[in-house]
């Protein structure tokens, strides 16, 4: 690991032994330059830029300052520290052959880090190889065994950053030691809280503590009680858990709302006149019917030619939004805005995203276009983006848009009726051309008084299906456009012909064959006669649609969506696979994602075609960091929405118990079933022991439980009846009894 205990010419010092470290190219020795990597060798995780300058003894009104900044800047681009969000660095590492960085998790009491490293995709690690890393934690492990067609085993050598952890608990006193017992059960060990850390806390009273700290695994960790917790009514519906297992973002800082007032200022007339005046044309929005920050809007002309013009508009965030800023800086650190059942955390301060950059009816807002001319077979022709002014003449919500496209009447039923036909043959085309059509599903939730009433299923329909696709194609165009500008940018340092300007990309990688394989041959037990030929994206389509009218359709397309890899953002371009695209990324929503912020700043400076050299550097390294903490962001907002959801559905089903259901095994493991139960779409767990007819075994391969006398199975995606036994809101779990 190039971790660098004193650095000259290139050279790494390492146990008195000189080791070349290929990616540094260090300029010549430099006091301040030593001075920083030390610090941040040194330093327990990522250093912030005001607290290294304190470090340093550097005043942030002086010369040197400036020239810390500088310095910082420089071996960013060399890659030999990290620049992070909120100004924060960390000395760089490079992987060698046997060690690697991952965040722990640790579900249903399994510990494991998630590596997407060519085959090694999961490491399981053994709680005596934990260390004292808890689950959120960013460790440095190794790997102990991994045998092919096995599972890989690892042990944890350091803890590189703690996440913050806030754990509940009830307090327990034990001659005259006095512990938390935490409620997750992922905080695998009790907790010490020494007297002057209880903060009024006594036995048997359930509190909210932080962690402190954790040094020695032979010894308890030390936590302080922050919260004495109040006996709350049950159905506890404790939303409010979610936000701090998860440390999502609170209210933005007033610095941050300070800046954001000053920036939602209406424009000048100057700056309209400078941009394409839409505000006459056609334009309407199409959203859910409680939405109210809206990204994007659309507009469709039929061209004496027979082509359509298709225009998608999406709010110009990037005018108001400038690089390096408070509101900048905030937003990049949020990464994304988050949606739980009962609230919505933004990205951007309410009177950016819900006002000013928000596409309202009958509103001059500033916008950013991408024209796209198709031929009726959906043949893109030719496309052109340009920033723009336009004024809304319509909000519709999904359901108003499905009744005009099945009745054919109402308000700009024409514009809708085209729209649909263009969207339905881009659909068309897309599948034919490698995308899978996998058919995902969500759940909603009626909330009265902030308790879950009532489940709905909300699946695709005509107008989202509509919506998604002139995105799709939106997305699709500027990731190809990046192409154009990058072989002949005028008056760029790029020569013709060179590699790609610095970019933000959305990519999915082809499946792990493999894995990809288990699952097919699985699904062929299902019904036998079903068999697939090929395993290309159009062979994987072909497959899905004999199951249409099938009861087990939900459970295939769930079991193949988990043999995918996942979509992540990245600097490199490797294409789409689930969407069948050589060049797409994230544009049409910049309210609510960063990356697409940062996309549609990286459009405009590349077309002004005065970019320098220098800058492009600084941004090759900027696009990498950018990429790598939205993915995190991303991963950590669905992780905390499904979070969300699976807390509803369990004070949902807590008003069902003894009551029976119908539903279907959606999962099987060693341990019992996983049971979807009709009507309120949550899903509980019916434990193997509680199969009293046989002794069940685990069937591993073939996804099922086997009864060992009369060989009765249970397998994924059959159908069964279950009683609801036991709901346990704090650990978010459903317990069923089967119903002979």
């Amino acid at each position: 690991m190039c971790f660098g205990v004193h650095i000259t010419n290139g050279i790494q010092i390492i146990n008195g032994q000189n080791k070349f470290c290929p990616y540094i190219k260090i300029m010549e020795k430099n006091e301040l330059i030593e001075k920083i990597i030390n610090a941040l060798r040194d330093a327990v995780g990522p250093v912030q830029l005001f607290d290294l300058s304190k470090i340093l003894h550097i005043k942030s009104d002086s010369l040197d300052y400036q020239k810390l900044k500088s310095e910082l800047r420089e071996l960013s681009m060399l890659k030999i520290i990290e620049r992070l969000s909120r100004r924060k660095y960390v000395l760089k590492e490079y992987d060698d052959s046997s060690l690697y960085k991952g965040v722990l998790k640790i579900r249903d009491d399994r510990a494991y880090v998630e590596l997407n490293i060519n085959e090694l995709k999961k490491v399981y690690i053994k709680k005596k190889h934990l260390q004292t890393a808890f689950e959120g934690d960013t460790v440095q492990l190794k790997i102990l065994e991994m045998r092919r067609g096995s599972k890989a085993h690892g042990e944890v050598i350091s803890i590189l950053n703690r996440s913050p952890h806030i754990i509940r608990g009830i307090i327990e006193n034990d001659n005259n030691v006095t512990y938390l017992l935490p409620d997750d059960d992922k905080y695998y060990v009790d907790f010490l809280i020494p007297k002057n850390k209880l903060n009024g806390a006594k036995h048997g009273e359930r509190v909210k503590a932080s962690f402190v700290s954790w040094d020695d695994r032979m010894k308890s960790p030390v936590a302080e009680v922050i919260e004495i917790l109040k006996r709350k009514p049950i159905p506890t519906a404790d939303f409010d858990s979610i936000v701090e297992e998860f440390y999502l973002p609170g209210d933005f800082k007033p610095n941050v709302i300070a800046e954001a007032e000053e920036a939602a200022k209406p424009v000048s007339k100057e700056i309209i006149n400078n941009r394409l005046d839409l505000r006459k044309e056609l334009i309407i929005t199409i959203d859910p019917v409680d939405a109210k920050d809206f990204d994007d809007a659309l507009s469709l002309k039929i061209l004496q030619n027979g082509n359509y013009e298709l225009g998608v508009h999406i709010a110009d965030v990037s005018h108001y939004i400038k690089e390096n800023t408070n509101i900048d800086d905030e937003a990049r650190w949020r990464g994304n805005s988050i949606y739980l059942v009962d609230r919505v955390i933004p990205m951007l301060p309410e009177n950016l995203s819900n006002n000013i950059c928000s596409l309202q009816p009958n509103k001059v807002r500033l916008a950013y276009t991408v024209f796209m001319e198709y031929s009726p077979l959906g043949i893109l022709k030719k496309y052109d983006i340009r920033e723009s002014v336009i004024k809304s003449k319509k909000r519709f919500n999904y359901d108003e848009v499905d009744k005009i496209l099945i009745t054919g009447e109402g308000i700009h039923s024409d514009l809708l009726l085209s729209l649909n036909k263009l969207a339905q043959t881009l659909r068309t085309k897309r599948y034919s051309s490698g995308g899978i059509d996998f058919e995902t599903s969500e759940v909603k939730f009626q909330i009265e008084n902030g308790i879950p009433e009532k489940a709905i299923i909300k699946r695709s329909s005509p107008a989202t299906i509509l919506v998604e696709e002139c995105m799709l194609a939106a997305n699709q165009a500027v990731a190809k456009h990046l192409k154009v500008l990058s072989k002949n940018p005028p008056e760029s340092p790029i020569k013709k012909g060179g590699k790609l300007l610095p970019f933000i990309y959305r990519v999915h990688d082809d499946p792990v064959q493999q894995k990809l394989s288990e699952v097919l041959e699985f699904l062929k037990t299902l019904h036998p006669s079903i068999t697939l030929k090929g395993k290309k994206s159009s062979d994987i389509n072909k497959f899905l649609e004999k199951f249409d009218d099938l009861p087990e359709k939900p459970v295939v397309h769930q079991m193949l969506l988990r043999a995918m890899a996942k979509a992540v953002y990245s600097e490199k371009n490797i294409g789409h696979y689930g969407l069948g695209f050589s060049d797409y990324s994230h544009f049409t929503s910049p309210i609510r994602r960063y990356p697409d912020l940062q996309v549609h700043r990286l459009l405009k400076e590349y077309s002004d075609g005065k970019i320098k050299i220098e800058r492009i550097k600084y941004l090759e390294s900027e696009m990498k960091i950018v990429s790598e903490h939205c993915s995190d962001r991303e991963r950590i907002a669905v992780e905390a929405e499904r979070a969300s959801v699976k807390l509803a559905q369990t004070i949902l089903a807590s008003n069902f118990l003894g009551k029976e259901f119908d539903g279907t095994i959606s999962g099987v493991i060693s341990f019992g079933l996983f049971i979807l139960l009709d009507d309120i779409y949550a899903e509980g767990l019916l434990h193997i022991r509680d199969l009293h007819d046989d002794f069940y075994y685990f069937e591993e391969r073939n996804y099922r439980l086997v009864g060992r006398r009369y060989k009765r199975t249970f397998s994924i995606g059959k159908r069964i009846r279950v009683k609801i036994t036991h709901v346990n809101t704090d650990d978010r779990k459903i317990d069923l009894a089967y119903i002979n």
